[in-house]
């Protein structure tokens, strides 16, 4: 039995139990209790009286739809919001509530699994919010220009200056392309009268996640 405790309290993610009835906290290992910002000393008290903000979120009535059904739920990238030190803080969860069948397979405890994913949700925010912001500054922008994605080099957007320069060439620059994605640095060729620069894209993280291809005909 130690055993299985000391796998509950050394966890990489966070884990709690609650009474099905009362939805006291029977359980919660230094995860959870980081997760929730909240201290070990409540540990034994109700739900709504250590967290009483979850009342107004979907969550309270999730694990009571899971009492009642005996079914499973889960979400990945749910927000939650959780009241720290006199500020309302916002974190990003993966989470499961898992009903645990006494001997009479009524719902006796719900198994509270979770993990902060708010890293993954902001830097993919990011992502969307600079897909869209770069889309626009394509179709806007007053020289040819087109966006790959991924080492695949999809192609994200494209305008009609640049779809202009293609029709009168084949060059597409497959290897400038992955030069580019794979060194993270900028570079520029010349072909057909034609200047093209490439220039890496890069997450939150510095990665490469793509190219901007621009090209300019010289007169």
């Amino acid at each position: 039995m130690k055993k299985y405790l000391n796998l509950f309290q050394n966890a990489p993610v966070a884990i709690a139990m609650l009474d099905a009835k009362t939805l006291r906290l029977d359980s919660a290992n230094p995860a959870m209790l980081q997760l929730w910002r909240r201290e070990k000393s409540v540990l034994g008290r109700k739900l709504t009286d250590f967290l009483p903000e979850i009342a107004e979120q979907p969550y309270h009535e999730l694990i009571y739809n899971v009492i009642r059904t005996g079914r499973s739920y889960s979400e990945t990238g749910a927000k939650f919001y959780t009241n720290h030190n006199g500020r309302t803080e916002t974190i990003f969860v993966d989470y499961s509530y898992t009903p645990i069948l006494g001997k009479d397979s009524k719902v006796v405890s719900i198994l509270v699994v979770g993990m902060d994913v708010s890293e993954r949700e902001l830097s993919r925010q990011y992502m969307q919010e600079s897909d869209r912001n770069l889309r626009a500054m394509v179709m806007s922008a007053p020289v040819a220009m087109a966006v790959f994605s991924g080492f695949d080099f999809q192609l994200q957007s494209v305008n009609e200056k640049m779809l202009d320069l293609w029709s009168k060439t084949s060059r597409m620059g497959l290897r400038e392309l992955q030069h580019v994605y794979h060194n993270g640095i900028s570079f520029t060729s010349e072909y057909d009268q034609i200047c093209y620069s490439y220039t890496p894209l890069r997450d939150i993280k510095g990665n490469t996640t793509g190219v901007v291809m621009i090209g300019n005909r010289k007169e």
